[in-house]
């Protein structure tokens, strides 16, 4: 986690930003490639499930990474500012799931009247929305502890980083 070498990938809001939505697309498609898998029981659709997650997971590490253990850690590991940061952190998170499931809900309530669908005729999207809104849930605290980090000051300010041509800050 405090490897100086992948400090790099993550030490401008840039180049966060950029991971961040790289993290968001790769679970939207690994979390569609499941939901396909599992409506049409097609197997090959599992290729859409295992290949995002082959990236996905590394991508985790850097978001990871440049939380410094904000999240993963114990509380007793973690001093007053870093658990301030977490409650913070865990609020912007909840707050943000929690309009998610609203307008979910009431997204629901709309189009069952407007169209007047019955409400089991919904099962199925309100399942598929439902394990979206789990999957926010889940992530939100790390999508927006990452987007709160810092800029780290010093050697990587004005450097051009390979990987990420015109995504300097």
């Amino acid at each position: 986690m405090n490897d100086p070498r992948t400090r790099r990938a993550h030490a401008t809001r840039a180049r966060r930003r950029f991971f961040v939505a790289s993290h968001i697309a790769l679970t939207a498609v690994a979390a569609t490639g499941a939901v396909l898998l599992f409506l049409s029981d097609e197997p090959w659709w599992s290729a859409a499930v295992l290949v995002p997650m082959a990236a996905w997971i590394p991508v985790t590490g850097v978001l990871n990474a440049s939380t410094r253990g904000l999240l993963e850690l114990r509380s007793r590991a973690l001093d007053e500012r870093q658990l301030a940061e977490r409650g913070e952190v865990h609020t912007r998170a909840h707050r943000l799931t929690l309009g998610a499931m609203t307008t979910a809900l009431l997204g629901f309530f709309v189009v069952a009247t407007l169209l007047d669908v019955p409400f089991h005729g919904l099962s199925v999207p309100l399942a598929v929305t439902s394990f979206a809104v789990l999957l926010l849930h889940w992530l939100a605290p790390l999508w927006v502890a990452v987007l709160r980090v810092p800029d780290e000051a010093g050697e990587y300010e004005d450097e051009e980083y390979e990987g990420f041509q015109g995504a300097t800050a």
